[in-house]
């Protein structure tokens, strides 16, 4: 269990990490140079904080390989811990400007970074779900297969 738990960190790291640079590629050929400048600044703490998130995400998605809770469970608590890092972690390196005496804007912040924690794990549950669908169809073949050469 411990070789998986490292596995899922490795790929939430390089998960976060690739993120991170598709994001600074973005703004580079966007024209975003102004907002490139904080990130350049301070890199290492930026580049640390899509780490930290991106093992905090990719980290904990090692929940689906257990049994016990419901998948409704799974998700819930992969929900809570990701949100429970990415948000602190945006707000503090700046990712997302905090209003604390706008706390509709806070609010509306938070929801819209719901949102999108939802839809990349809904891309992630229809490429795992394909990928179901796809070895289930070989492990078919093989079975059809195996029992013809059997007769």
């Amino acid at each position: 269990m411990l070789k998986l738990a490292v596995k899922y960190i490795l790929y939430g790291i390089s998960i976060g990490c690739t993120s991170f640079v598709i994001m600074c590629l973005a703004y580079s050929v966007g024209g975003g140079e102004d907002l490139l400048m904080p990130i350049f600044k301070d890199f290492t703490r930026q580049s640390v904080g899509a780490m930290l998130v991106g093992i905090a995400c990719g980290g904990t998605a090692v929940v689906y390989q257990f049994d016990r809770p419901s998948y409704f469970r799974k998700t819930i608590i992969h929900f809570c811990v990701g949100m429970s890092v990415f948000y602190p972690v945006a707000i503090h390196l700046g990712w997302i400007p905090f209003y604390p005496d706008r706390k509709i804007i806070t609010v509306l912040q938070f929801l819209f970074s719901c949102g999108i924690f939802m839809a990349i794990w809904f891309c992630f549950y229809l490429f795992n779900r394909n990928e179901v669908k796809r070895i289930n169809k070989k492990l078919k073949e093989l079975e059809r297969h195996n029992s013809s050469d059997n007769r």
